[in-house]
């Protein structure tokens, strides 16, 4: 599995950022949309609730499938890897008990973050915000040119993160990234899949206005 994905359109599911619906629901719909990668992340649940919505996941995804922070949870349930955030498990920890199969991802805000990271161990790095957002309050917000000035020292390739819609989306493409991640702006749409579809629409078409 390890470098075999696609980080173009990545899912942040969240059970308490799905409008109170049912996570397994939200998940189907977004994959029906095209998401390329779902990361499952609960920092409010027992670490029994995080386990079996771990293996509900693993059940019915055919795409690569992480888990935050718990490498333990992700050993457990088979999952395809981890990410890490900056107070979690180093990632050579990680890389060592999952294995050299696995993916690893870290988020970085800035460049001692990024000149840490060794693409030997680690495989992609999430960083943000790109907007303002809800989930990630007080942190400053980098913006395109915040943005690309990491991307251009990254050793591995960068998803962006923080306040993405598909209104919004084609510019974190246009200056870098290698796909956008989100949380609300599908788990929380009346229709996950309808805004799924939206990302990945706009996702390619940033990637051929760039090419061109």
């Amino acid at each position: 599995m390890r470098r075999n994905f696609d980080l173009s359109v990545y899912l942040v599911a969240d059970p308490s950022l799905c409008s109170g619906r049912d996570l397994s629901d939200v998940v189907r719909g977004a994959v029906a949309g095209g998401v390329t990668m779902v990361q499952l992340r609960n920092k409010r649940g027992t670490s029994l609730e995080f386990l079996e919505q771990a293996r509900m996941l693993r059940s019915i995804l055919n795409i690569p499938f992480l888990i935050n922070d718990r490498v333990d949870i992700a050993q457990e349930v088979g999952a395809d890897g981890v990410h890490l955030g900056q107070g979690d498990m180093y990632a050579a920890e990680a890389r060592r008990i999952l294995g050299p199969d696995k993916i690893v991802g870290v988020t970085a805000f800035t460049r001692e973050h990024f000149a840490a990271i060794d693409p030997g161990v680690v495989d992609y790095a999430g960083t943000g915000p790109f907007y303002a957002t809800k989930t990630e309050k007080g942190k400053p917000v980098l913006g395109p040119d915040g943005f690309r000035a990491l991307v251009k020292i990254s050793s591995v390739p960068v998803v962006g993160i923080g306040g993405i819609t598909p209104n919004n989306a084609a510019a974190v493409i246009e200056n870098g990234a290698a796909g956008v991640a989100m949380m609300r702006s599908i788990s929380e749409a009346p229709e996950p899949k309808k805004a799924a579809y939206a990302f990945t629409s706009i996702v390619a078409t940033a990637r051929l206005r760039k090419a061109s």
